[in-house]
């Protein structure tokens, strides 16, 4: 018979397994990207009119290889999340990993349909719409790992964050939300507004992650410190790779350094790019909900013990 306890650290490895795998189709994606094969095939979901399983995968190469091996990581994925939302029910059985599971495997399952959506429409908005929902959906599948871990399916500290740690880290998430739609309009629209703000803004993005670190470093709380600090190296680690990016793609041409258009630097670092840029957009996100999390969780227990110590008063002669 499976304790609690058990299930609980089951379901904690399954959902960072499940983790591991969504960076499958996100990096094969970020490449297909990379490389312009997004429209390699022009129906969905089949392929030349192949099912998904019965296309010669191996058989094919270049464009072809890579974006129908993105579609088939993306199903697996949807494979696992599904098996993880029946382990949820079958197994686990807390509430909030089950309505996580739930909310993942939507998740997954709308992403491949916009990705499908955006092969039918042949039409770049809609690639830029696949490439920010895919972050939404890593968060998610983050929070539900790190909810997983717990006994009490709790993400925050027990400490309620400040004020002005809340009001920062709001500040951190949206700018890191804007940094990441520019990033997107530049990789996918090519827009000249994103060329010209996306690589200063990500500046704003750094200070306000490094003020999230600096308020949290100043209450007791250890799960924010540590998603604070991992979401700061990624920050800085993805601004560095920003200007290597930079040069690949666009060369600096003052100081005589041209770019290669898909040369194997530039595909590589593009790519790395991408897959950085959300991993680090789902550290802010994690961050963020922690301090909502905790403020929400304390401010419910604030006012359920009021309104429990009004109810008892007449009871104990509070009233005359």
């Amino acid at each position: 018979m499976i304790t609690p306890s058990t299930s609980h650290l089951w379901s904690s490895r399954f959902a960072w397994l499940m983790a591991a795998i969504a960076l499958l189709p996100i990096s094969v994606g970020a490449v297909v990207t990379t490389v312009e094969a997004g429209m390699a095939f022009a129906d969905w979901p089949s392929s030349d009119g192949h099912g998904m399983l019965f296309y010669p995968w191996l058989k094919s190469s270049g464009d072809k290889f890579l974006e129908h091996g993105h579609r088939l990581a993306g199903m697996l994925i949807g494979i696992v999340s599904l098996c993880f939302t029946g382990w949820a029910f079958a197994i686990d059985r807390r509430p909030a990993i089950r309505w996580l599971a739930v909310l993942v495997l939507m998740g997954v399952i709308v992403q491949g349909v916009i990705g499908g959506i955006r092969v039918r429409q042949n039409n770049d908005v809609w690639a830029l719409i696949h490439g920010q929902t895919a972050a939404w959906v890593f968060i998610a599948i983050c929070l539900t790992a790190l909810s997983a871990g717990n006994e009490s399916s709790e993400i925050s500290d027990p400490v309620r964050p400040n004020l002005g740690l809340l009001t920062m880290s709001v500040i951190a998430f949206s700018a890191m939300i804007v940094q990441y739609l520019l990033g997107g309009r530049l990789r996918h629209l090519g827009s000249s507004d994103a060329w010209l703000v996306h690589p200063w803004f990500a500046a704003v993005v750094v200070a306000a992650v490094l003020g999230v670190s600096v308020f949290a470093a100043r209450q007791e709380l250890p799960r924010l410190q540590t998603t604070c600090q991992i979401a700061l190296w990624m920050v800085f680690a993805q601004a560095a790779l920003g200007l290597l990016t930079w040069g690949a793609k666009y060369g600096y041409p003052q100081w005589d350094i041209l770019a290669e258009r898909l040369s194997p630097a530039q595909v590589a670092l593009s790519s790395l790019h991408k897959v950085i840029g959300l991993m680090t957009f789902a550290a802010v996100g994690v961050m963020f909900a922690q301090v909502t999390a905790g403020r929400c969780r304390r401010s419910f227990a604030m006012n359920h013990d009021a309104a429990t110590l009004t109810l008892s008063l007449p009871a104990t002669g509070g009233v005359a």
